[in-house]
């Protein structure tokens, strides 16, 4: 119990994450079990009317993070809820940055010397770090302690600021910021005086839900989740944290008007500032809301209304249900539309949208008692738009002929995009238009990321079965490479590209026939075979009609076993390659038209009939285990 003057107020202890939770706010005084009193009612961390009692360093434990429980960003819009999140008491430190470049050899910020703290400063925020910085430390932070830690969003932030006071100017209120943040009021400081005027954290006193310096001493890093189908594209951008991001809270080198609760500015994800450091959320214990499940959702005008569905993933129960979110913006939680779950269905008609040029839905997976799951990604849709089924529009740069998708997931969010390949005219029976077979990537929002040529007409005639492209995650890192045949200059390559820039990874000599009497050294197949059973390999086929050449390599390229087909079994080729595990060992094996090869290439039988066109591996008949060729 709390004595207080009107009574006593009930707390729990959450020991895991050092915070009390008041349950009855009231004025109170903290008091050790023999009675001293530890802090009081209007001082220091413990907060009249808030919703929890930080145990800072004057009370009973360290505390880093605070339990912010979730409400509105605006009173009454609920399309701007936050949930609830804990976040740190105080920016990154010096001190708690070092534990991070020690553990894993991470470069240390440019002002440390010979990567050690400089004397005095290892309270101070951490500065010359830059968004990539930031997310490396929260990715290592979140592999260390199992829990997901991330940049504050903006509306996190300026939530966490106004502390419970939608209509505060500052963190601390409506006071003035003269002996309550560290800021430059008369616009006279410089970055090169950092030293002078770069404060330790906690100088000032907290905000009233216990959080430091919200305000002044240096900017803190916000996410804003920019729309990925509206927001401007920018070459060459390959990660979300490496694009330019929000920035909030002023700085030690900035004016008065910077200090204020929802102000915010920008930085390039390169800067790294004397004035710029970071804090991090975390997910709270036992929650849900800050993981993502792939799961596409697509949302559509529907005249006047929105449709909306959603994928069913395999994992997801037969009693499954799911609560449908709507927002405005893409960094809050958004207002819970559905007073029931949807069951039975993947489908939802929001007859009554907000009339708003860009709508965000989502939704939740909801279990038999009612416990909610990670959310989807989000769906934008305009509901003033036209009725239409265009769920998203890929424009690739086409001079002339035709184009075969191929998809995979390059960006790693867990939905597929597409590599195209574009013959540009280029057909078996075609004359060299001078222009070679090239490669167009896209987003699954039709966003282009790369283009690039591949090989010219004397060494592709042009179709499919001429230009193979695969798109596998080689190194099963989440995000998919683009394997192909690549020419330079004379010279004809398998290569692995980038899946996000196109950019060569790697590349070796493609192997060459012996004879080409049929010329059908273009003729290239490819696919990917998991030899071992645990890690993806290449298998490429040269040749169709006369001594074929099948070569295995591991996703670095380094060659694994080669097959050349002569003699009995030469021309046993197909128009395609055929993977299968066939004796259920758990590795595979590959079909090259008539014959098959075990996994470590040698040959395991053939029908010595010649070239097929079209070879398929099934369970054809009824009643067998086995499959059928």
């Amino acid at each position: 119990m709390l004595p207080g003057r009107a009574g006593t107020t009930t707390f729990r202890l959450v020991a895991a994450s050092r915070y009390f939770i008041i349950e009855n706010p009231r004025r109170y005084t903290l008091t050790r079990a023999g009675g001293d009193a530890l802090q009081s009612a209007n001082g220091g961390n413990c907060m009249r009317g808030a919703l929890m009692c930080i145990l800072g360093a004057s009370c009973l434990a360290a505390a880093d993070y605070v339990l912010v429980r979730g409400g509105l960003l605006r009173p009454g819009q609920p399309m701007l809820r936050i949930e609830d999140f804990e976040i740190a008491t105080h920016p990154v430190t010096n001190a708690e940055y070092k534990a991070f470049v020690e553990d894993t050899h991470y470069p240390a910020p440019l002002h440390w010397q010979d990567g050690r703290i400089p004397p005095g400063m290892e309270n101070h925020p951490v500065i010359f770090v830059n968004r990539s910085d930031a997310w490396a430390y929260a990715r290592w932070l979140s592999r260390k302690e199992g829990r997901v830690y991330r940049l504050p969003t903006v509306a996190e932030f300026e939530y966490a600021a106004r502390a419970g006071n939608p209509k505060a100017r500052y963190p601390w209120g409506d006071e003035s910021p003269e002996g309550r943040a560290n800021y430059d009021p008369k616009g006279d400081r410089s970055f090169a005086e950092w030293r002078r005027y770069l404060k330790p954290v906690k100088s000032y006193a907290p905000n009233p839900w216990g959080l430091y310096d919200m305000a002044g001493n240096v900017w803190q890093m916000v996410d804003s989740y920019p729309d990925p189908a509206t927001a401007q594209f920018k070459y060459r951008i390959e990660a979300p944290e490496t694009e330019e991001g929000g920035i909030a809270g002023g700085s030690w080198a900035r004016g008065e008007y910077y200090l204020r609760c929802g102000v915010r500015g920008g930085a390039s994800a390169g800067i790294r500032h004397p004035d710029l450091g970071f804090r991090l959320v975390r997910e709270p214990a036992n929650s849900t809301h800050f993981r993502r499940l792939p799961r596409r959702l697509i949302a559509q005008p529907a005249g006047g209304s929105v449709y909306l569905g959603w994928q069913l993933l395999p994992q997801d129960p037969a009693d499954v249900g799911f609560h449908v979110y709507r927002a405005t913006r893409r960094d809050v939680a958004g207002e819970r539309i559905t007073t029931a779950p949807v069951r039975d269905s993947t489908n939802f008609l929001d007859r009554e949208p907000p009339q708003a040029a860009r709508v965000y839905y989502r939704v939740r997976a909801v279990d038999a008692q009612g416990r909610e799951g990670p959310p989807s990604e989000w769906a934008a849709v305009n509901p003033s738009h036209p009725r239409s089924g265009l769920i998203a529009l890929f424009q690739p740069t086409v001079q002339q002929g035709g184009l075969v998708p191929v998809f995979g997931d390059l960006d790693g969010d867990g939905v597929l995009d597409v590599v195209v390949r574009l013959d540009n005219g280029i057909r078996e029976m075609s004359r060299d238009p001078g222009v070679p077979v090239e490669l167009e990537a896209f987003t699954s929002y039709g966003r282009s990321l790369w283009r690039r040529p591949l090989v010219r007409h004397e060494h592709c005639f042009g179709n499919a079965n001429n230009v193979p492209v695969v798109v596998w995650d080689l190194d099963q890192d989440g995000k998919a490479e683009v394997l192909c045949r690549l020419q330079e200059g004379e010279e004809v390559y398998l290569a692995v590209l980038d899946g996000m820039s196109g950019r060569v990874r790697r590349k070796t000599p493609w192997t060459p026939m012996v004879s080409d009497f049929s010329r059908s050294s273009t003729r290239i197949h490819m696919s990917v075979a998991y030899l071992d059973g645990k890690r993806p390999a290449i298998i490429t086929q040269t040749g169709l009609y006369e001594n074929e050449i099948l070569d295995a390599y591991d996703a670095e390229l380094k060659k694994l076993w080669s097959w050349r087909s002569f003699a009995e079994t030469n021309g046993s080729g197909s128009h395609h390659i055929d993977v299968a595990d066939v004796d259920g060992d758990g590795r595979d094996e590959v079909f090259n038209g008539t014959m098959l090869l075990n996994p470590d290439g040698s040959l395991r039988w053939a029908l010595y009939r010649g070239h097929p066109d079209i070879v398929a591996v099934k369970h054809i008949l009824p009643g067998l285990k086995t499959r059928q060729v």
